[in-house]
């Protein structure tokens, strides 16, 4: 198993995968949830989900449209909810997310992700448009999975 010092070496060691674009890394089934829903109902779509983050949006008035605001991972639900022994009927997403959200330009390389990752020790990072549309979520699992597959086939 790696840890967070081991994957940024590895990644940083890991040459021309590292180039490869955000959005074409990004994870495109991601799970976003209105600021506003309870925390037990966003606890439920993960656990049916399987998934483990929830990138949380608000609608823009100017737009009309809906805006990323902030995140929530597991981790959120068990730190601010259950340890401080608050109700998951009564919170919503928007008093425990992280906010501001940090996030990457889709156009933006992998390593210049790995890097804002790094600067913010975080383990995940939305994938915004230029438009301010979500495009999808990278995680550290998934640059170390991707500079994986490139090192290989560069080896072949």
């Amino acid at each position: 198993m790696l840890f967070c010092g081991q994957i940024y070496t590895y990644m940083e060691r890991a040459g021309r995968a590292v180039s490869l674009k955000a959005g074409k890394v990004a994870d495109k089934a991601f799970v976003s949830m209105d600021e506003n829903t309870l925390v037990a109902d966003a606890a439920k779509t993960m656990y049916e989900r399987k998934e483990c983050t929830i990138i949380v949006t608000r609608n823009d008035p100017n737009t009309r449209s809906r805006i990323p605001a902030g995140i929530i991972t597991e981790r959120d639900i068990i730190y601010r909810i259950v340890a401080q022994n608050r109700g998951p009927f009564k919170v919503t997403l928007k008093d425990i997310m992280s906010a501001p959200l940090i996030t990457v330009d889709s156009e933006a390389t992998a390593e210049q992700a790995l890097s804002i990752m790094k600067e913010n020790d975080i383990g995940r990072l939305p994938v915004i448009s230029r438009k301010g549309v979500i495009m999808g979520l990278l995680t550290m699992k998934m640059l170390v999975k991707r500079v994986s597959i490139g090192n290989a086939a560069q080896a072949e």
